[in-house]
This record gives C-alpha cells, structure tokens and sequence, in this order.
C-alpha cells in the first residue's frame, strides 16, 4: 500500500470524537454520567456509607447479579471511583482496586498484587494469610479502607472466594477495613456459591436489562459522546435500541455503533444509516467476548475450533469429546503443527470451561455406554461464527 494512502486516510475527518467512550473498559469521567442505574448506585452508596461515618473501620461483602451485558461492571467501577472521590471530601483515605477474575484467577493473585499496590511487597515465601495480614496491617497504620471490585468472581474457587470475604472476620474487627463487591451473572455464580459463601454476603443487588426507553436514553447519551453531531440519526438510533431490547444487552449496541463508525470511516462516509446497522448486528455477538479467545494458548484455540467444526458438520448443539479430537487432528494437520495426546486435549476441554467459553456436561451410564460420557456445548457464540473468527485470526502456513 503506497505511503500516500495512509495521510488520505489520516486527514479525511473521523465520524468519532471520541471513539474511546465506546470501549469495554469505559467509566464516565468526572463531567460524564451513568445513565438509568441511579437505584443502584444509590443502594451502593447506602451499604457503604459507614465507612465514612465511622472514618474507615467498616466492613462489607456485596454480590452484584445480572445478565451480561447490562452494565453491571460499568456500575461498580463508576461507583467506586466517585466513592473514593466523595471519602476523601470527607477526610476519609479509601483505595479501590478492580479485578477481572479472568486475568486474576487466584487470591493469591489478587492479594500479591494488592501489596504492590500499596507501595510495599510481601516478599517471596509468604502464605496468602501472612499477606493478608501484612495488607490489613498497612491499611490499619495508614488509616485507610480498601473497597475491592472482584469482576467475573465465579472464575474465582469458592475456597479463594471465601477467604476474601472472610477478611475482616479471620483477622478481628479492629482490622474491619476490607470491603468487596463480587459481580457475576447469576448462572456462574451458582456453581460456586455455597452456604458459607452466602452467609458472608451482606447485601445482594439485582440488575435488571434496560427498559426500551431507557435503552434509548443510553444510546442517545454514548452516540453525542463518540460520534460527531448528524453521523447517527434518531430513527436510526431506535433500531438500535431495538436490537439491544430483543438481546436485553446494551453492550451489543455500545458495539454496533462502534463497529458502524469504524466501517464508515474505512468507507468515507458521513453518515451511518439503517442498512450498516443490520449489516453490523450479523457480525457482532450479543455475549462473545473476542478478549478471552485472544489469551488462549494456540492449543487452547485449536480445540475450541475443532469443538466448532464437529458442532457444524453435526448439527448438533452438543458433541463428544472424541469427535472433536478427530477434528483437532485434522486442524493441527492443516496448520502444519503436531497434534497433542488425547489427554492434553481433555485438559484443553477443561481449561475452556473454566473461562466459560464452553459448557460441558455429563452424561448418566446406559445399558450400551458404561461410565459417564462428556458433552460438551459451545456457550454463547455459534459454531458459525467462532469458525469465521478463528479462520480470520489464525494464520496459516504459507
């Protein structure tokens, strides 16, 4: 491609302003909102408004549910960083740390990390209990709280899990300075609550899809954000909203705008119209997160591809694991790599169903089939489209 293309390109004026206010990570800035969540910020601001009034020596275990999609990340990050904001008006010190529990699948993890956040280390050699003693020891001397955002928990074990919500209690109240909230959707969730679990959790907040008006509000809000004024009509706007009542996932909006804008300035068009839109919801899945896929080994990536390939050519929404084996095998041959022992490829299968990106199941005996059969199922993107997201990224030899 001549040199040339790219300055065409560069001073050809972007239909975005601000195309990072579309992003997965985005939290409103100081001057920005969060639309249609002010019940529960609101009962956020409720369940840990002691830790103001008593200058820090508070603590509570939280658990926020909902379906993906609905803004419950986007919730409790702007919650905890005007949280932060308003304690310190109040002269109360509070740090708020944000896991993703697909990156940080210990506690271990979590509370290493949290010491060196904290400008100190633990040192090698030391227990997880020795350093969380050391952290409660060092929010205690610098009389300050620690409010944690545990994203995806259920990545989490629940033994992992409940030796962070037992923080104030394994180490006394006058350590009470340790707050989480666990956020996840209610299905994960399930698999690693347990009673004790339960017990340790304060407070519970539900949240619910967005309502046709307030999708429409939302969408208003983020399109004047990103995109310069006229790119996106209103009658436009509503399909959108449309798609995002019938998913009851605003992220597939916040997505489709994203992707239009990127096609028309690829295309040098000035307006985004109906027809991009219909075109951009085929490409996008409601829940597929691509991130996940992409922090895969190569290994990890060819089993979920075989699984997808045995899934099309059976049409069935569920395969055995020797199936896909056979598939694997196939691809390896393609790509000119060597194919790995039946017994990694079940570790692969496993390893894929801890970061949900499948669901697998077992099967009782029969009569024919002694021993228990897996089966396994893609989660929440078709065979379909996981094909064309692998042939697209995964290249070959030449």
């Amino acid at each position: 491609m001549d040199e040339d293309i790219f300055d065409n390109i560069l001073r050809t004026e972007s239909v975005f302003k601000n195309q990072k206010s579309l992003n997965q990570a985005w939290v409103p800035e100081k001057d920005q909102k969060l639309l249609c969540r002010d019940d529960e910020i609101k009962r956020l601001l409720a369940i840990h408004r002691p830790i103001i009034d008593a200058k820090g020596e508070f603590s509570v275990n939280t658990l926020i549910l909902g379906k993906g999609g609905i803004g419950k990340t986007l919730t409790a990050r702007y919650f905890g960083r005007n949280f932060r904001r308003v304690a310190l008006k109040h002269e109360v010190k509070i740090t708020v740390e944000y896991y993703d529990c697909l990156q940080h699948r210990t506690k271990s993890s979590i509370l290493r990390n949290i010491s060196e956040r904290l400008h100190y280390s633990a040192g090698h050699g030391y227990s997880d209990n020795e350093i969380m003693q050391q952290i409660l020891k060092e929010l205690k001397k610098r009389n300050e709280s620690l409010l944690i955002i545990l994203d995806e928990a259920h990545n989490l074990s629940s033994e992992d899990i409940l030796a962070l919500l037992n923080a104030s209690i394994g180490f006394g109240e006058s350590n009470s300075r340790f707050c989480i909230i666990c956020v996840s959707r209610p299905t994960d969730w399930y698999k690693v609550d347990n009673e004790k679990i339960s017990s340790r959790m304060q407070d519970k907040i539900s949240m619910e899809p967005y309502a046709k008006e307030e999708a429409q509000k939302v969408l208003k809000y983020r399109k004047n954000l990103a995109f310069r004024e006229g790119i996106i009509e209103d009658f436009v706007l509503e399909l959108i909203a449309d798609i995002v009542v019938e998913n009851k996932n605003m992220r597939t909006g916040i997505d489709i705008m994203r992707a239009c804008g990127i096609r028309a300035d690829e295309k040098r068009l000035s307006q985004i119209d109906s027809d991009m839109i219909l075109e951009s919801r085929n490409d996008i899945n409601p829940t597929f997160r691509g991130d996940i896929v992409d922090q895969l080994k190569m290994h990890e990536k060819l089993t979920l591809w075989a699984i997808a390939r045995t899934l099309q050519m059976s049409q069935n929404p569920f395969t055995k694991v020797e199936a896909a084996y056979e598939n694997y095998q196939v691809l390896c041959e393609e790509l000119e790599t060597k194919a790995h022992v039946p017994m990694s490829f079940r570790k692969y299968i496993r390893n894929l169903a801890d970061v949900k990106a499948i669901y697998k199941d077992y099967l009782n005996p029969t009569k024919d089939k002694k021993g228990r059969q897996l089966q396994i199922k893609l989660t929440d993107i078709s065979a379909e489209k996981l094909i064309e997201y692998f042939e697209k990224s995964v290249p070959r030899p030449d």
